[in-house]
């Protein structure tokens, strides 16, 4: 049972990678987290001002607990951020480059350039408050 959801959640997931992926080739700001892979993270990361990309991994419960309240905030903050999913067991090239050692890790680009770190799964108050510093 635990695996038929797991394989619904990913395809879930990977529909709403790809609606995001093309709004954003027509210039709209996302609403929905983007899919954030190895081959596509500098890109990313430099197309917005403002980036958190998650850092997580399918088995991991505390980023599926932490997974609702990045899609809210994906939504409630287009336009002046954008969240990007970055899954470290098939990224492993980013997840290595950024010491990335305990998931869900949510890391703040302000372009192009880390300037914050947050792990573990806190609270929406703590993440809107490390990401009103970089705005």
């Amino acid at each position: 049972m635990d695996e038929e959801l797991l394989a619904i959640r990913q395809k879930k997931m990977r529909e709403i990678m790809s609606a995001a992926e093309q709004n954003k080739e027509k210039g709209a700001w996302p609403v929905s987290p983007v899919e954030v892979t190895d081959s596509n993270f500098d890109s990313m990361t430099k197309q917005y001002g403002a980036i958190v990309v998650d850092c997580w991994a399918p088995w991991c419960g505390p980023c599926r607990m932490i997974a609702p309240t990045i899609e809210a905030l994906a939504k409630d903050y287009k336009g002046k951020a954008v969240f990007g999913k970055l899954n470290t067991d098939e990224n492993v090239a980013i997840a290595t480059k950024f010491g990335i050692m305990s998931i869900p890790t949510l890391l703040f680009f302000k372009n192009g350039k880390l300037v914050d770190k947050m792990i573990g799964a806190v609270p929406r108050q703590y993440i809107e408050e490390r990401l009103k510093k970089i705005l």
